[in-house]
């Protein structure tokens, strides 16, 4: 499927649109909106002037009343699962909607008319983050800026480091350290489908840290008390079969362009470690190799390849409060049909989303030429994406779930699908149905742990 670039603002947006520029830290006049007309979090507390975007309560600060939940690792209860659909969005009914629809939403609708639709539910802004998030992120609103060009980040403390964001890759890099959780430790699934019906899957047993969340950093902690990386990831392959065994150690930088992400290699049938080639930008990822490294979470990797500009914000149906996709009471069998997730396990609300495009910088290389993100304003989670190609077709569109975690106090990530508009592929990355819900509250391992020393002391065991 071929869908022309093309992209509204709208009311709302156009008044922001902007370039990147000016990266220094907003005042402290401008910070004080924080809590007051802004959300701790940076958001906008009022709803919008129909009400159908609510205004922020905050009111789910851990897990609501009435709903049971042990801690980190449990299945989620879903607080509004008892709710129906407002409506649902159709092929053939999109055209009343599509002020609200993105353009990787309305090719999708187009490309599996008799099967793609979008389920819209009630919205709902009452997760609000922990204090130790909201308190470090009011103080890099006035210490936070961007350093060498955009890829890297000085006197950052965790938590969100540009709430009140005046470029397109401040908003960017919000996204990518928004994470409130400290640690990741479980076993995820990655499953491509083809048109045909067959599937090519991948179990990982996965150990994360995020150094910047760690709870006991003090406020003002930054780089020369917490070091140069934002994230340690330790993967074992469990399958497929002939790649069991087979670990990897990366070193996610802060800023990588002064600090390259290093990564290490553990082959089972050499016994051997090494380091790994270039592990970044679009080298392909999992089954099907239908992702690239940098598409994890959205957005995973250096920036200096883009232009990167603010287009504003927007009103879009985005995935929201995605219970129901990861309960493992639905069988992958249930949830992955041919060409798309089955939307009867698919949430969306209506959000204010900041809208952030990516143009290939003249003489780089990469296989997206253009890239354009949705990133919710109240969690900061990029909800959805699209990638064209050199031709400036839209080539491929991810739908990134999220819940809010009651342990840690937060919105975090949760299931992403990339589809493939032009072969009918897609791959459904991070499930947990048929695993468990990942530790995100485990003891930290430390940066000894993510070293290829112990990789290969792991190995040989």
């Amino acid at each position: 499927m071929k869908i022309k670039n093309a992209f509204s603002l709208g009311v709302l947006g156009a008044a922001l649109a902007m370039p990147i520029a000016g990266f220094a830290a907003v005042s402290q006049q401008e910070a004080n909106k924080l809590g007051t007309e802004l959300t701790p979090m940076g958001a906008e507390k009022a709803g919008n002037a129909d009400g159908s975007i609510p205004a922020w309560t905050g009111s789910m600060n851990g897990v609501p009343a009435g709903l049971s939940y042990t801690g980190s690792g449990d299945v989620y209860p879903d607080p509004y699962g008892k709710e129906k659909p407002l409506f649902i969005i159709t092929a053939k009914n999109m055209a009343k909607y599509e002020a609200k629809l993105s353009e990787g939403e309305k090719a999708l609708l187009k490309k599996y008319p008799e099967t793609f639709n979008i389920p819209v539910y009630q919205s709902h802004r009452d997760g609000r983050f922990s204090q130790l998030s909201e308190a470090r992120s009011k103080w890099n609103a006035t210490h936070t800026q961007l350093v060498n060009g955009i890829d890297g980040l000085q006197s950052y403390t965790g938590g969100v480091p540009f709430p009140i964001p005046k470029n397109g890759a401040e908003v960017i890099w919000n996204a990518r350290l928004v994470h409130p959780h400290p640690t990741l430790n479980g076993e995820l699934d990655d499953i491509a489908v083809y048109l045909n019906g067959n599937q090519q899957k991948r179990r990982q047993s996965m150990v994360q840290e995020f150094p910047y969340s760690y709870p006991q950093n003090k406020i003002g902690d930054t780089e020369a008390q917490i070091g140069a990386n934002g994230g340690y990831v330790h993967v074992t392959v469990l399958e497929p079969a002939r790649q069991k065994g087979q670990m990897t150690v990366v070193h996610e930088a802060m800023d990588q362009v002064k600090n390259d992400r290093q990564a290490w290699v553990y082959i089972p049938g050499s016994r051997r470690v090494r380091r790994a080639p270039t592990v970044g930008y679009d080298t392909p990822d999992g089954p099907g190799g239908l992702m690239t490294v940098d598409d994890s979470l959205g957005f995973n990797g250096a920036m200096d390849r883009y232009d990167w500009k603010l287009l504003g914000k927007k009103e879009i149906y985005i995935p929201y409060h995605s219970y129901k996709f990861d309960s493992p009471e639905v069988k992958y069998s249930d949830l992955l049909m041919k060409g798309h997730a089955n939307p009867e396990f698919m949430r969306y609300e209506l959000h204010r989303v900041w809208v952030v495009e990516a143009n290939l910088k003249e003489g780089a290389r990469h296989v997206y030429a253009k890239r354009r993100f949705y990133i919710d304003e109240d969690s900061w989670q990029i909800a959805l994406l699209e990638s064209y190609d050199g031709r400036g077709d839209l080539w491929k569109v991810g739908i990134l779930n999220t819940v809010y975690d009651y342990a840690i106090k937060g919105y975090i990530a949760r299931a992403q699908v990339f589809h493939d508009l032009s072969s009918g592929a897609y791959v459904s990355a991070r499930m947990v149905n048929e695993t468990a819900q990942p530790n995100l509250m485990a003891t930290p391992k430390g940066a000894k742990y993510f070293t290829p020393a112990n990789l290969r002391k792991m190995g040989t065991r």
